[in-house]
């Protein structure tokens, strides 16, 4: 007489139908999150060959971390049904991305630095949550598009003119001023606005432009025609 399937399940002793399964599904949650790294990693190479600070790790735990609030979020539905939001845990990456991504912009005087980096930050999380729901192809060609848009797009945004801005503070010594003006229309220098400051006491005469340039090249040229000028005791470029 053979024994009970029944009886031998729940003593544990029997084979579960589900584990094949379950057994499944941990593996494809394991891919998911190999993938993940993967497509993070990609952009953080090219964060970190551009010497950025959130670069290879950075770009890659915040794929596979997206990717797996996301798969949490799916259980989460899976096991308490409708009551449960799967969209509210996935929702909460972006608010944390927002965190990192301010962390990643640096302002120096008039420049800026980090825009793309939080911009990849925010995209990466994008594709780790993609891949979390499944949809590889999808994160796949997002890398594809992010990848493009950091190497070579980044070429065609150098050889487009673009417009800079400055602000040069010029002391003299005495009150007479030097004819900034002139030389700042030789170097094709747009000035839009300018302000003057007299010192009696150290008898400094200040000068404040704002300029409006296309090359860098054009400002640097300026500063050094100014240092040639008689009686100027500093000049500022901020």
């Amino acid at each position: 007489m053979g024994a009970d399937p029944a009886c031998l399940h729940s003593l544990g002793l029997g084979h579960s139908p589900d584990f094949p399964a379950d057994q499944i599904k941990m593996v494809e949650e394991f891919a998911k999150l190999f993938v993940a790294a993967v497509y993070g990693g990609l952009v953080g190479i090219e964060r970190r060959i551009r010497g950025q600070y959130a670069g290879f790790r950075t770009q890659l735990i915040v794929c596979v971390g997206s990717c797996l609030f996301t798969i949490i979020s799916i259980k989460v539905f899976e096991v308490y049904g409708k009551p449960a939001d799967p969209g509210r845990i996935a929702a909460q990456i972006i608010t944390g991305i927002g965190f990192l991504g301010a962390g990643a912009i640096l302002k120096h005087g008039n420049y800026i630095r980090g825009l793309t980096t939080a911009a990849s930050l925010w995209i990466v999380s994008a594709i780790g949550m993609a891949v979390g729901f499944g949809e590889y192809g999808l994160g796949g060609f997002a890398t594809l598009l992010v990848i493009a848009n950091l190497i070579i797009l980044k070429h065609m945004e150098n050889i487009l003119p673009k417009e800079m801005y400055a602000s040069l503070t010029v002391r003299t010594a005495g009150s007479e001023e030097p004819d900034i003006k002139e030389l700042i229309g030789e170097f094709k220098i747009k000035l839009l606005e300018t302000k003057h400051k007299y010192d009696a006491k150290d008898n400094h005469c200040e000068v404040q432009l704002s300029v409006k340039y296309g090359k860098q090249e054009q400002l640097k040229q300026l500063f050094n025609k100014l240092k040639k000028l008689p009686n100027i005791v500093e000049i500022k470029i901020s």
